[in-house]
């Protein structure tokens, strides 16, 4: 098997032998602000970035661009809630359901 890297918290430096020691080891951690992944394998990169408790994602790439669209904000110490987007909208508002009965 090909030699993949799953770069998270502390993963940097840390060596792990399967996909779900990696997972483990991210997950261990108190942060969880953003984890990139470098690998051919699609399917196996979805797969751990559904698995890693982390506000971002980034496969095959790990640098700091993105677009007041994109939110942004991390799990666990690394932050609450999203800054930028329409979950950063969601903040400050108020969901009220109003139902009429016309007959």
């Amino acid at each position: 098997m090909e030699q993949e890297e799953i770069f998270g918290p502390v993963l940097t430096v840390t060596t792990f032998e399967t996909m779900e020691e990696a997972i483990a080891i991210a997950n261990g951690t108190p942060y969880g602000l953003v984890t990139g992944i470098w690998t051919r394998d699609l399917h196996r990169a979805l797969t751990v970035a559904a698995e890693v408790k982390a506000g971002q994602v980034r496969i095959n790439g790990y640098s700091a661009e993105g677009s007041a669209h994109l939110p942004f904000g991390g799990f666990k110490r690394s932050g609450f809630g999203r800054e930028q987007g329409m979950e950063a909208i969601a903040a400050y508002t108020q969901v009220k359901n109003v139902m009429i009965n016309y007959g």
